[in-house]
């Protein structure tokens, strides 16, 4: 059986741990470690570290010794059942192999942060391979903020982190330090994480060296409950009926927010409804933003009634943060200002908090597709519904649904009232005794 041992010839600090590995009569070979280490604390007698070195060095040299010993025997295995010549010669070849020392810190094919910039800047001439397109400016800037998280934890940590060396250590370290020092909220974390697998992954693809425990069901992290809220159609109808016949600017929204609520469009085609085919009944979309489908929608009445009113021309479409600003005060007009429990973003702190709010003040662009999932939900089927709202899949699509606990009390109140009123219509028995 092949043996190894590390031993300490000089007394010189720090020292450089030799190894001897021999099997059998035929096979004893001796290279240098690599490993710089201090005598006082090295016993060549036990082959380990002195009982009284501290916890934080016999971790670190252990992890390093119990590595090289793991490579030094998995080689020869190979190598000896194939016949290669096993000598000094090999094991120094052997240990030069395993540290791989690279040359250069702007080496992408070793480091993390060059490869991710790297594959940002790729990113700007890549295409989607899941809807033909460009990869997104909004998808780009992802790609970055997980970057520079990175960037930020290699700073504090005084290092710069290998691909390969991203495992289960450096996951708890990283998710420690977005939590506590970063104050990030769990969904913000688990998006960073999903971001960093997604990297590796693609470092993995293109050969590079990466840890198997990437793939663990533990390089993860849990998102917090979503507590979203939506319109439920008596609160759209109030919204419709409001009267901005003096305000140019809120009647021009109120009309886009209703034609959002109505059609379950996301913000992005909704942003391009001047593009779209209006027939009679049905709004046309020949190729959605996100997800590059073909889209055809029916045309409510409430839209049909606008359309009507605006003589067909379409409400001036409006940036994002003015279109969440000015659906909050049309809210606010319409009188939505109980307080509900959901999160909104502290100014001081720029983090969301849970708490409850006034309703009109939790409310953006999201609302108008998670309302139209939840106003049709079980009322039309849901293959009709997704066809519609052009979800993949029915695991993404039901996250849109946001019914209320009053509302699954009342299905069950209905369900209670049908069946009493069937057994109701049935005769009764006369059963004697």
């Amino acid at each position: 059986m092949a043996s190894i041992k590390f031993n300490i010839i000089s007394r010189k600090n720090p020292s450089n741990l030799n190894i001897r590995f021999y099997h059998g009569k035929n096979i004893d070979c001796n290279a240098k470690s690599n490993i710089l280490i201090d005598p006082k604390i090295w016993s060549n007698k036990m082959q380990n570290l002195k009982s009284l070195t501290d916890n934080e060095s016999k971790k670190f040299y252990r992890t390093k010794i119990n590595a090289l010993k793991l490579e030094i025997i998995k080689k020869f295995t190979e190598d000896y059942s194939n016949g290669k010549l096993i000598n000094s010669k090999w094991l120094n070849i052997l240990i030069e192999d395993f540290y791989k020392r690279p040359t250069d810190e702007n080496d992408y094919k070793i480091f993390l942060i060059p490869f991710i910039t790297k594959y940002i800047d790729e990113s700007e001439n890549r295409i989607n391979l899941k809807t033909g397109k460009k990869i997104s400016f909004r998808t780009i800037q992802k790609y970055k903020t997980t970057l520079n998280q990175i960037k930020d934890f290699e700073e504090k940590e005084k290092d710069k982190y290998h691909i390969k060396n991203i495992d289960l250590d450096f996951h708890k370290r990283f998710t420690t330090h977005l939590k506590l020092d970063k104050n990030y909220s769990n969904t913000m974390i688990e998006k960073i994480i999903s971001q960093l697998k997604s990297f590796i992954r693609n470092a993995k693809e293109k050969g590079y060296e990466t840890s198997p425990e990437v793939e663990s069901r533990n390089f993860t992290f849990r998102r917090d409950e979503t507590i979203d809220i939506f319109l439920d159609e008596k609160e759209i109808e109030i919204i419709y009926n409001l009267d901005f016949s003096n305000n140019t600017r809120l009647n021009n929204v109120r009309d886009l927010f209703i034609i959002g609520l109505w059609t379950g469009l996301r913000v992005s085609d909704l942003k391009r409804i001047n593009q779209f085919h209006f027939s009679k009944d049905r709004i046309i979309i020949s190729s959605t933003e996100k997800t590059n489908s073909s889209v055809k929608i029916p045309i409510h009445p409430q839209v049909k009634n606008i359309l009507t009113r605006r003589n067909k021309k379409l409400p001036r479409i409006i940036s994002d943060q003015k279109f969440n600003l000015y659906i909050k005060e049309i809210c606010k007009i319409a009188g939505f200002t109980e307080r509900v429990l959901g999160y909104k973003k502290n100014s001081e702190t720029n983090r969301k908090e849970k708490g409850y709010f006034p309703k009109y003040e939790l409310v953006s662009s999201h609302i108008c597709r998670r309302s139209f999932t939840t106003n049709h939900y079980g009322k039309i089927d849901d293959k009709a519904l997704m066809a519609i709202t052009s979800h993949r899949s029915h695991s993404q699509f039901i996250k849109y649904v946001k019914t209320t606990q009053k509302q699954h009390v009342k299905k069950v109140e209905k369900y209670w009232a049908e069946q009493n009123e069937i057994n109701n219509s049935l005769p009764k028995l006369n059963i004697s005794y």
